[in-house]
């Protein structure tokens, strides 16, 4: 909505009417109220002309005021290509909107015209009649779900939902808890449709009551028990099947490392404990299934192969529901094509292996089985975001529009190509350099000399060891210590104090640079609460993803349960409903979502810069700025 939106969003808008069309009597009932609006009408306008759109206009006003005559609503308010309508029973508005939905798109006509894109949103709840209309937190919801409704899609609230589901023949599918403009708290929102056509074809209830007799009421009556112990018996109530139900946790929980995956099973346990102690979902508790992906090798870490029988054990038990973890991308790597041939969920809030996810790096070859079928979704981003920031930080922060791009032929060359790529989008212009192994680092700088086309910034796509450091020297010493020395986390090495680290081979050249590093968003304050009251310690790196894990996945179990699945259903409605695009979980590192890869929505890049009087004089990486860069690219 727009026009309508903006209107009902504190304040009542022009004179409106009850939906009894009597005055105001004083009270307050809960009314349903409907939102309608068409989706990119102005696009439609502008690609199709005039004519076509002021048709498109008339059809679809006109099948919305048939149907809320049909259904007894009352018209409040309509501009352009928005409607406001409010019912006095909830029912009728889902009805109304439904039946909306349906005209829509089916149109009649000799030859048919196209389908009308109509998104309608419905909510209901007690509001103020006054003499200049509705007031109240009500219209604003039905407003704002409206807003995210697709086209042909009638979204409902959880309210109407159980105002509804036990008097109509409809179904309501989750749609996830989503963040609604001018609305403190996520509102559950839900896709409804008819289970029949019985009454989509409806008459008014003024004509029904002209058309039925004493005998006819009877058998109505008849009729209408039947179907509503049909209804019951189909539609059992919410909650999940009967039995124990599993998420399953796989990091290396013993070895020189097991600290990393106390971390993850910390996380999730206190996620699990909080939702039992509140009475599980909808009465049901939530059991966790550790496995330990120790090798028991000479280096005594995660071991892929261990990684991966786990998860086929875990696939193997229908009880476990989902997967927290690995701690390390190489044993995702091997962990991935087991659980999407299983379909098992799979949440990690540690891997950044871009071909985790991503069909350009590898991402259709371990889901082979179901390419797809996403079951891998992770709370951490990808390390090739990385380009994409780095490109965004020289440009925007350092405001450099020509950059030197140096790779040290190597493994460096793939990072300098995707920031290459990155920053030319931004329109920034590139000179490309190649330094080969024992080459003069000197030799690799002649641009920077260049005075009619300066350069702003250098960046280095490689690592410590394969020259980063030695160029950042040379730079100082062919006089462009003043130009920004940039590059990734391949220089992420430690302090001035640190053996073989970049700032100390730098020395004093160090000063003036930066490197990136893929991040968690910042968590929130009443999760480190939560994590000191239950294990008196500060949560260390990668609890809040871990934890944001559990919460995706528990959201999902909620979300699922509200359509009471069966038990051989379960495991595929929780894969299914948590990799949902469309749906956004509020988590301990905030909103997250995921997009069609499985990658999440949340991209935070930090950016690190060298402060020489750190670490006792000897330099040390600092934090310069921390920023989303999401979505991934």
């Amino acid at each position: 909505m727009r026009a309508t939106m903006a209107e009902v969003e504190g304040r009542a808008g022009e004179p409106q009417v009850s939906a009894s069309g009597r005055a105001p009597s004083g009270g307050s009932p809960t009314r349903g109220f409907l939102f309608a609006d068409l989706r990119d009408y102005t696009l439609y306008v502008e690609s199709n002309g005039a004519a076509a759109a002021a048709d498109l206009l008339l059809r679809y006003r006109s099948v919305v005021r048939e149907a809320v005559a049909r259904y007894d609503g009352s018209e409040i308010k309509t501009e352009g290509d928005s409607f406001y309508v409010v019912f006095a029973a909830v029912s009728a508005a889902v009805q109304c909107g439904l039946a909306i939905a349906e005209a829509a798109s089916h149109p009649t006509g000799d030859p048919a015209p196209p389908p009308i894109p109509v998104g309608i949103g419905i909510h209901a709840g007690e509001t103020v009649e006054t003499p200049d209309g509705f007031v109240g937190s009500a219209v604003n919801i039905a407003a704002r779900i409206c807003a995210v409704a697709k086209p042909g899609e009638v979204l409902v609230s959880e309210t109407v939902r159980a105002l509804t589901q036990t008097v109509l023949p409809v179904t309501f599918t989750p749609r996830g808890r989503k963040s609604l403009k001018g609305v403190s708290e996520p509102v559950a929102v839900y896709a409804v449709t008819a289970s029949t056509d019985a009454w989509a074809a409806g008459t008014t209830r003024r004509s029904r009551r002209l058309a039925l007799a004493g005998g006819v009421i009877v058998l109505v009556a008849v009729v209408a028990v039947v179907g509503a112990l049909a209804w019951v018996r189909l539609h059992p109530a919410a909650g999940l099947p009967a039995g124990t139900w599993k998420i399953g946790i796989e990091a290396p929980l013993t070895g020189t490392i097991r600290e990393r995956g106390q971390r993850v099973l910390n996380s999730v346990k206190l996620a699990v404990d909080e939702v039992n102690a509140a009475g599980g979902i909808d009465g049901s508790a939530i059991a966790l299934e550790p496995m330990d992906d120790n090798g028991g090798t000479a280096d005594d870490v995660q071991d892929p192969a261990v990684g991966a029988a786990n998860t086929q054990k875990l696939a193997a038990d229908p009880s476990v529901l989902a997967m927290v973890g690995p701690w390390g991308s190489n044993v995702a790597l091997k962990e991935v094509p087991v659980l999407n041939a299983a379909g098992l969920l799979q949440c990690s809030g540690s891997n950044s292996e871009p071909g985790l996810t991503k069909p350009r790096y590898g991402a259709l070859d371990l889901r082979s089985a179901h390419p797809d079928r996403i079951n891998y979704i992770r709370t951490f981003p990808s390390d090739d975001i990385q380009a994409t920031a780095v490109a965004s930080f020289i440009y925007n922060d350092l405001a450099a529009r020509r950059t030197l791009v140096v790779d040290d032929a190597d493994v460096g060359r793939a990072i300098a190509d995707q920031f290459t790529a990155a920053y030319q989008k931004l329109g920034g212009q590139v000179v490309r350099q190649a330094l080969n192994k024992g080459a003069d680092p000197a030799t690799v700088l002649q641009a920077l000399s260049d005075t009619s086309q300066p350069i702003g910034a250098l960046f280095f796509g490689g690592f410590t060891e394969t020259g980063a450091p030695q160029v950042r020297k040379a730079m100082a010493v062919e006089g462009h210590g003043d130009v920004p020395f940039v590059s990734w986390d391949g220089i992420d090495d430690g302090s001035g104090a640190d053996d073989g680290s970049f700032i100390q081979t730098a020395g004093a050249a160090a000063a003036g640079s930066y490197h990136s590093r893929a991040s968690s968003a910042p968590q929130k304050a009443d999760f480190a609460d939560r994590y000191r009251a239950a294990y008196g310690t500060e949560p260390p790196g990668f609890a809040d993803t871990a934890y944001a894990c559990a919460q995706v996945i528990l959201d999902a179990l909620k979300g699922v349960a509200a359509t009471a699945p069966a038990a051989d259903q379960l495991r595929e409605a929780v894969r299914a409903y948590a990799v949902d695009p469309s749906h956004a979980y509020q988590t301990a590192i905030g909103t997250v979502g995921f997009d069609k890869n499985g990658d999440s929505l949340q991209q935070f890049v930090t950016f690190y810069r060298v402060e020489p009087s750190a670490a006792g004089g000897k330099g040390d990486w600092v934090v310069d700025k921390q920023q989303d860069y999401g979505p991934a690219p």
